[in-house]
């Protein structure tokens, strides 16, 4: 069956913006502005509720909701008490909330990413849309935070980097209580990752589908790995192709998967590359249909991709974005068709709901919508 692919005009929040035209598909943008006019910071959080609600959070202590399909945005920063102390005196600390996780137009959990040691790294609940921000509960340490995905509204996982980057595990707390205090879980088997680490680039490097939770590590010389658990504790891995720049010592040079969506038991999709300068390639982006338990590189070469995500009901119709561009793929990662240009660099986030609808989040504000019919 062949698919069109189009913009649903009537939304009239967002028929100001200036959509991006490539072959006749269509992103539809509206700026986001403040009481102090545009906007800056970067959006990497982002959570569609619904067609009407829509969370995002990012750089600068910034939470916006609408809860009108985007006609208008609640400014809901989180005003915090956060510094860090060195030898030159005490600082206020910005936060940079990369991943926001909302469950109705009232509730919803934030995750500002950064360096523990600088109190960067923390979490942040709301339950009366966001007039109030209660800080989480959670273990004092110096690891930085990446993603966070939810079973259901009381249980979720948040993932951290390694504790030391040269033998280290990446570490996981958990949460029962709905994100209002996390534990550390001690004893984790095989998550093990010399050298390497996860990306908080769109708050999608940790997924749960299926009774399976999903995660996604690289940034050393050695292959990306896609991580599997049934019960967030024991862990197996399989390698992508794609693999670290071999001439950084510990590959912190921005190269690994950042993005694993899966669309029911079997079907995956990871997305990746390197966010410095480098070409497009086949291994920036891989399919599984069997679980996770293998992977293989995409017939179609992508710049890099921060995020991706399956159009619920639409069999193999998946979206990927990044700071160069968006794609579509129609049969499960396989092959990626343009849904823009490499020239618009807007998008970190992308999340789809039912009806075709895809929304994105990122940089200066960007905040973008389509529906593929």
């Amino acid at each position: 069956m062949q698919f069109s692919l189009s913009v649903l005009l009537s939304l009239a929040a967002l028929l100001s913006g200036s959509p991006i035209y490539n072959g006749g598909n269509k992103w539809q943008t509206k700026p986001l502005t403040n009481a102090n006019g545009a906007v800056t910071s970067g959006f990497r959080g982002l959570s569609v509720v619904s067609d009407s609600i829509i969370w995002i959070s990012g750089t600068n202590n910034s939470v916006y909701r609408t809860i009108d399909g985007g006609a208008t945005w609640d400014d809901l920063r989180i005003v915090h008490k956060e510094t860090f102390t060195n030898e030159t005196g005490t600082y206020p600390v910005f936060l940079d909330f990369r991943d926001i996780e909302a469950f109705s137009a009232r509730v919803a959990v934030a995750m500002a990413a950064g360096d523990g040691s600088l109190n960067e790294s923390s979490i942040w609940h709301t339950k009366d849309g966001g007039k109030h921000w209660l800080k989480s509960k959670a273990p004092k340490n110096p690891i930085f935070y990446d993603s966070l995905a939810w079973e259901n509204k009381h249980h979720g996982l948040l993932l951290q980097d390694p504790a030391n980057a040269t033998d280290g595990s990446l570490g996981i707390l958990e949460t029962y209580d709905g994100g209002n205090s996390w534990k550390e879980i001690k004893g984790t088997t095989g998550l093990e990752a010399k050298g390497q680490a996860a990306f908080a680039a769109s708050g999608t490097c940790v997924a749960f589908v299926a009774g399976r939770w999903y995660l996604v590590a690289g940034g050393s010389p050695d292959p990306s790995r896609v991580f599997h658990s049934r019960n967030g504790r024991n862990w197996k891995s399989a390698k992508t192709s794609l693999v670290g720049d071999p001439n950084v010592e510990l590959g912190y040079a921005g190269y690994g998967m950042n993005s694993v969506a899966f669309r029911d038991s079997k079907n995956g999709i990871v997305v990746g590359g390197s966010f410095s300068d480098a070409p497009a390639s086949n291994d920036n982006a891989a399919w599984s249909r069997d679980g996770g338990l293998t992977w293989t590189s995409s017939s179609s070469a992508l710049l890099y991709r921060s995020a991706v995500s399956w159009l619920p009901g639409r069999g193999n119709l998946a979206v990927a974005a990044g700071q160069t561009g968006t794609n579509l793929t129609r049969d499960g990662g396989v092959t990626w068709e343009g849904l823009t240009d490499e020239q618009h660099n807007e998008f970190f986030a992308v999340q789809c709901i039912r009806g075709g609808i895809c929304w994105a989040s990122g940089r200066k504000g960007a905040i973008g919508r389509i529906q593929i019919l």
